[in-house]
C-alpha cells in the first residue's frame, strides 16, 4: 500500500526486561525487517537507520503506536547516541521501564512521556485511533476474531519476566503474527484509509489516526475560527454549562397532540427538571395503542416482545423517517452550542449544504466526511471537556426529535394506523391503502410544521424480536431476491462487525431463510459448510484463569459446539468455576485450518435449538395475539 507516495511498513513491537524487538513488513514487497536488542544481539544502529534517517520514503503503520509504539522508537531515537554507548542490558532495562511508564498510566496522563509520544521523528498512522474513539479501544486480539483472522495468538509468557535465549524466536513468532495481523486490517479498511486521504487533501487536516468524530470536531473547529479569526487554543476553553434544565424551557411551543395520552406525557415532561450529568436523567414509560414506548433524555423507543408485521391486500407496511434528524434540527432551529455564537452556525450550516450537494452529485467520499462531520456535534455537545459542550441545546436537540416523532403518532393513529416500531428518528407503520394519500398530506403537515423533511419507503414484512433486534423485508425482494432488500439489525446482522465480537451468524441466517423460505432450520444449519458461521468467542479477564479439558488456554478463544470436546470454564481468582458455553462442549479454533467441516464434530443440535427458540418467541407471541 502506498500513501502520501511512501510504502505503509506495518509495525510492531516487543519489550521484555531484557529483551526488545521490532518486526516491520514493508506491505509493497512483503518484505520483513527485524530489530533487536537483546545478549544475543544490539541492532540499535540500524532500528534507528530505518526509522530516522532513511523514512523519506516511508509511512510506519501500527495498532496502538501512537500510545506505545511510537513513543518507544521516538525515545530510542531521541537518546540513540546515549544509548549507543550503553551495554544491552542497560538499553533493554531502560526500554522496559519506558513501557511499564505507559503502560500503567493513569487514563489520559501522558505527562511522564509527553515528549516522545509528541514527537514527529517518523512519520506514522495509528488503525486503533482510527477506527475507535479514546471510550472504545479494541484490542488487537479482538480485532483477529472478529476480522476472523487465521490466528489467533496471544502471548504466553510474561512480559515482565526475563525471556530465555532460546525462547527469543517464539516470541518473534508471536511479534511477526501480530503483524501480519496488522497488515491485514489496514486492507481490510482501505476505504476508511480513502476517506481520511481525501479529508487531509480537501481540508488539510492529518486525519489518518483520527477517528470520524476527532475529525469532524477538527474541521469544525479549523472552519469555525477562520470564520470568528479567534485562536484554536482559545476556543477549546469555552462552554455552556447548566447543569439543571427544566425540560418545558427546551419544548418547541408548537408540540402539541390530540391523543389524551400523548398530552399526559407531554405535560409530565414539561412539569420535569433534569440533572444534565446524569446520563439516563428524565424517562417514562407509556402505553399507547397496544404498543409500549419510554421516552427522555437518552431519546424514544417503542418496547417490544417478538412480533411478526406483514400487512394484508388492503394494507401496507410503511416507514417514515426524519433525513438526517439531529444536524437538521441544529440546522433549522439554530441549536447550536451558546457560546460560539451565529458564526458557528453559518459553518455548520454550510458544511450542512455542501453535504446535500455531494449527495445529490454522487461524491461519496466528501459527502460521507461531511456527513460524519456533522453528526459529531450532538455527541460532543454532551461531553464536558469538549469546547461544544452545553447540554442545554444539546436537550433541545434530542427532546424535540422523539417529541416530533410522536406527532407522527398522533396523526397515524387518527388515520387508524397501527405502530410497529418508533426508534431514534423513525416510524414503522402498517395503514390501510385507502388512506394512503392522507398519511402522506399527514407527514407533509409535520414537515412544513417542524421544517424538517421525511424519507418513506415500505417493507413487504417486518420481524421485531426486541427494540434494536429486527430485521425488514423492504418492497421488492419477492421479485428480486436481492439481499441488499433485507435490513438487519442487532442479533440478526450476518455480516462481520469489525471490533464488536463475533456471535455464530449461522442462528440469524438460518432465522431469516425459516421465514423467507419455511426452510427448516435444521435442513439449513446442517447443509451450512463454513465452519466460520458456526464461530464465537469470549474475552476473560485477566484475574481469570481459563481452562478447557485439563489445559490452560488463552483468555481470547475463539470456538464453536462441538459433541466431542471439553467445556470451556473460567475459574477465578477465588476457585469459582464458570461454564462459557453451558449448554455444550467447544472446540478452539483459534488457528484455522483445512479440515472440512463433515470432520469437526459441530454439534448442530446447540445451533438448531437457538434458532428454533427464536422462531418460538415469534411464533408464541403471534399466537398470544389471538
Amino acid at each position: 500500500m502506498i500513501i502520501r507516495n511512501s510504502v505503509v511498513i506495518v509495525y510492531d513491537i516487543e519489550i521484555f526486561p531484557n529483551v526488545f524487538h521490532c518486526t516491520c513488513k514493508n506491505t509493497e514487497t512483503k518484505e520483513y525487517r527485524y530489530f533487536e536488542i537483546s545478549n544475543r544481539k544490539n541492532q540499535l544502529t540500524e532500528l534507528v537507520n530505518y526509522f530516522f534517517y532513511e523514512n523519506i520514503d516511508k509511512m510506519f503503520c501500527g495498532y496502538n503506536n501512537k500510545h506505545y509504539d511510537d513513543v518507544i522508537i521516538n525515545y530510542l531515537i531521541d537518546f540513540y547516541y546515549k544509548m549507543d554507548s550503553l551495554l544491552t542490558f542497560r538499553v533493554c532495562d531502560s526500554l522496559y521501564n519506558l513501557s511499564r511508564t505507559i503502560v500503567t498510566a493513569e487514563e489520559g496522563d501522558t505527562s511522564k512521556f509527553a515528549r516522545w509520544k509528541y514527537a514527529k521523528y517518523f512519520y506514522s498512522m495509528d488503525l486503533l485511533t482510527m477506527l475507535f474513539s479514546s471510550k472504545l479501544r479494541v484490542g488487537l486480539k479482538e480485532m483477529q476474531v472478529t476480522m476472523h483472522y487465521k490466528n489467533v495468538e496471544e502471548y504466553s509468557g510474561d512480559f515482565n519476566e526475563f525471556l530465555p535465549d532460546d525462547s527469543i524466536d517464539d516470541m518473534i513468532a508471536y511479534n511477526i503474527n501480530d503483524v501480519d495481523s496488522t497488515e491485514e486490517l489496514l486492507n481490510r479498511v482501505s476505504g476508511d484509509v480513502q476517506l481520511r486521504l481525501f479529508i487531509e487533501k480537501e481540508y488539510g487536516i492529518d486525519a489518518l489516526s483520527m477517528d470520524s468524530v476527532k475529525f469532524g470536531e477538527t474541521l469544525l473547529l479549523k472552519k469555525y475560527c477562520e470564520q470568528t479569526n479567534i485562536s484554536e487554543s482559545y476556543v477549546k476553553t469555552l462552554r455552556s454549562p447548566m447543569d439543571y434544565i427544566p425540560l418545558k424551557d427546551v419544548i418547541l411551543p408548537f408540540i402539541k397532540y390530540k391523543n389524551p395520552i400523548l398530552q399526559d406525557v407531554l405535560e409530565d415532561m414539561k412539569s420535569r427538571t433534569v440533572y444534565s450529568k446524569e446520563r439516563k436523567g428524565y424517562e417514562k414509560k407509556f402505553v399507547l395503542s397496544n404498543v409500549c414506548y419510554s421516552v427522555g433524555v437518552g431519546g424514544i423507543h417503542s418496547l417490544h416482545t417478538p412480533r411478526i408485521f406483514r400487512p394484508d391486500d388492503n394494507e401496507y407496511l410503511g416507514h417514515s423517517d426524519v433525513a438526517s434528524m439531529y444536524p437538521s434540527l441544529v440546522v433549522k432551529y439554530k441549536w447550536i452550542p451558546r457560546h460560539l455564537g451565529e458564526e458557528f452556525w453559518k459553518v455548520y450550516s454550510q458544511i450542512y449544504k455542501e453535504r446535500l450537494e455531494a449527495k445529490h452529485s454522487g461524491q461519496k467520499l466528501k459527502n460521507l466526511a461531511l456527513k460524519l462531520t456533522l453528526n459529531s456535534v450532538t455527541g460532543k455537545m454532551q461531553q464536558e471537556t469538549s469546547w461544544m459542550y452545553d447540554p442545554f441545546s444539546v436537550f433541545k436537540i434530542r427532546i424535540n426529535g422523539q417529541l416530533i416523532l410522536l406527532m407522527l403518532v398522533d396523526r397515524l393513529l387518527e388515520l387508524d394506523c397501527k405502530i410497529v416500531q418508533v426508534n431514534t428518528d423513525g416510524v414503522v407503520y402498517i395503514a390501510k391503502k385507502a388512506n394512503k394519500t392522507l398519511v402522506q398530506e399527514a407527514i407533509s403537515d409535520i414537515e412544513q410544521l417542524t421544517q424538517l423533511t421525511f424519507e418513506s419507503d415500505n417493507y413487504e414484512a417486518f420481524y421485531q424480536y426486541a427494540g434494536n433486534d429486527y430485521f425488514g423485508v423492504i418492497e421488492g425482494y419477492s421479485q428480486s431476491k436481492d439481499p441488499k432488500l433485507i435490513e438487519k439489525k442487532g442479533m440478526f446482522i450476518t455480516e462481520p462487525q469489525l471490533g464488536k465480537g463475533l456471535a455464530p451468524v449461522i442462528i440469524p441466517k438460518a432465522v431469516i431463510n425459516y421465514f423467507l423460505t419455511k426452510q427448516p432450520v435444521r435442513e439449513y444449519i446442517r447443509n451450512a459448510k463454513n465452519i466460520e458461521d458456526f464461530l464465537m468467542y469470549q474475552r476473560v479477564d485477566k484475574k481469570f484463569k481459563v481452562v478447557h479439558g485439563n489445559k490452560k488456554v488463552q483468555r481470547i478463544n475463539r470456538f464453536y459446539a462441538s459433541y466431542r470436546d471439553y467445556y470451556l470454564y473460567k475459574i477465578s481468582p477465588e476457585g469459582q468455576v464458570n461454564n462459557i458455553l453451558a449448554k455444550s462442549g467447544v472446540t478452539i479454533l483459534n488457528k484455522y485450518d483445512p479440515k472440512p467441516i463433515e470432520e469437526r464434530h459441530v454439534n448442530y443440535q446447540y445451533y438448531i435449538d437457538e434458532a428454533n427458540k427464536i422462531i418460538a418467541g415469534f411464533v408464541f407471541q403471534q399466537l398470544e395475539l389471538f
